[in-house]
């Protein structure tokens, strides 16, 4: 008698299982007759589209560190606007364009300010100042001496200008100083959100300073060097001024005339060159 009750209470289970699954497949039957393509393709959807120049905190990147090019620390980019680069040429601007320019740099940015050419306020840069010693080197400015992101951060202009890797480029790998300058790029950002940030790529040198005995630089790693500035600021929304190429002559290298006895330091006379071509290639 115990075996026939469970074999009835197994054969009612049996029975309410595919009679449940029976009723579950006809209401799906019928939902799919009563359903068209035309009912799928009119439902209200919301699609994400993210652009290139989206900043994805705490994504990896290619930079040479393995870190992220992006901000961290909750920080926004730079800029939403569409950005070209290199920066093109534009109708050239007045001198007064300067005064509203903050430019941050070694001995070379150093130099606009002993010319006069630029406000020596307006320039924090030093002859010592180098891409791996910008983080903790220490600056004069008008307030005393400090590093050049406690500078940003109390002067916030509209435009800053950053030229860094000829000090360093003798003794450092061009991806040791991407990994230096990109680390000071993301602090600048953060330290000046509003401003417009203009990277300026490392100038040449002179043949003889390439083939110099005592701390010879290459070209090649200048230009290495400057095409993953170039890839940062496309990356970041920031703005490139291919300066190094304006300045090069047919052999890829500065011209002696250029320079002074080092190879490496600019002649007045390049000066101009050099503040002409911020002036015709700058943006709206």
């Amino acid at each position: 008698m115990g075996n026939k009750k469970v074999i009835k209470v197994r054969y009612r289970l049996s029975v309410i299982f595919f009679g449940t699954v029976l009723i579950f497949g006809l209401m799906f039957y019928k939902y799919l007759k009563s359903t068209t393509l035309e009912d799928v393709l009119s439902e209200e959807r919301t699609i994400t589209v993210f652009s290139e120049n989206t900043v994805k905190k705490g994504s990896a990147s290619d930079s040479p560190d393995g870190e992220s090019d992006d901000l961290t620390d909750g920080a926004e980019p730079t800029s939403s606007a569409e950005v070209i680069n290199p920066v093109p040429e534009s109708e050239a601007v007045g001198e007064d364009y300067l005064d509203g320019c903050v430019f941050i740099g070694d001995n070379i940015t150093y130099g606009l300010a002993s010319y006069g050419i630029v406000p020596s306020g307006n320039v924090l840069a030093s002859a010592s100042l180098s891409v791996t010693k910008i983080d903790t080197a220490e600056i004069d400015t008008a307030s005393g001496k400090k590093t050049v992101i406690e500078a940003v951060s109390e002067l916030l202009p509209e435009k800053v200008y950053v030229m860094l890797g000829s000090n360093g480029a003798a003794y450092s790998t061009p991806s040791e100083l991407y990994i230096s300058y990109s680390s000071f790029l993301n602090k600048l950002r953060i330290a000046s959100p509003d401003s417009k940030i203009f990277i300026i790529s490392t100038p040449p040198v002179t043949k003889s300073k390439e083939d110099s005995k005592e701390s010879p630089i290459k070209n090649s790693d200048i230009d290495d060097l400057n095409s993953q500035l170039l890839d940062y600021c496309n990356k970041n929304s920031l703005y490139y001024l291919d300066l190094n190429s304006a300045l090069k002559g047919d052999d890829g290298c500065l011209s002696a005339d250029s320079a002074e006895n080092d190879g490496l330091h600019f002649k007045k006379t390049t000066y101009e060159t050099f503040v002409n071509y911020i002036l015709t290639h700058t943006v709206g």
